[in-house]
């Protein structure tokens, strides 16, 4: 091959690359499960990246006795958090461990470790998505409410984004 071909060739994979990811995230819509998680609001406002909101979901603070993982860990590990259903269409928390769960049917999120918090006996993880760009001048009204809800959509190929706060 010549190589004018090579870099042709390098171009259209460095293209195709790029769709790919991009496709990715858009068939996430077709292909992904579809959960809502209850979660607070923190610090809605930033001068740099305008309304946004910092948001800490109930699935990430994990008591003891849902901490199924045998050895310690060191912050940034990763963690599988298996979710159930409440009946009322808002998952909460079932376990964490660090292995992926056999059954097929379960609804998994995965996050990295973060601590331990002796005094509360709770065990901290995070699941990447704890910040959300919102309409303008929305921020401060989602702040003033206690609890909000978030879509989350979940891909087969463990990709996650925000569908939507409410």
């Amino acid at each position: 091959m010549t190589k004018r071909k090579w870099y042709y060739a390098l171009v259209l994979l460095q293209v195709l690359f790029l769709a790919t990811m991009s496709a990715s995230y858009y068939a996430m819509d077709i292909w992904g499960k579809e959960i809502t998680l209850r979660t607070e609001p923190i610090d809605p406002r930033d001068p740099f990246y305008g309304d946004y909101i910092r948001l800490e979901y109930e699935v990430e603070t994990i008591p003891e006795d849902r901490w199924k993982v045998e050895e310690e860990l060191k912050e940034g590990e990763r963690v599988f958090l298996i979710l159930r259903d409440s009946g009322e269409g808002i998952y909460e928390l079932d376990r964490a461990t660090t292995m992926w769960p056999e059954t097929e049917k379960a609804v998994v999120l995965q996050a990295k470790y973060e601590r331990y918090d002796s005094g509360s006996s709770n065990y901290h993880v995070d699941i990447g998505l704890s910040r959300n760009h919102v309409q303008e001048n929305t921020g401060l009204l989602l702040e003033r409410r206690e609890t909000l809800f978030v879509d989350i959509v979940l891909a087969p190929w463990k990709q996650k984004k925000i569908s939507e706060v409410k």
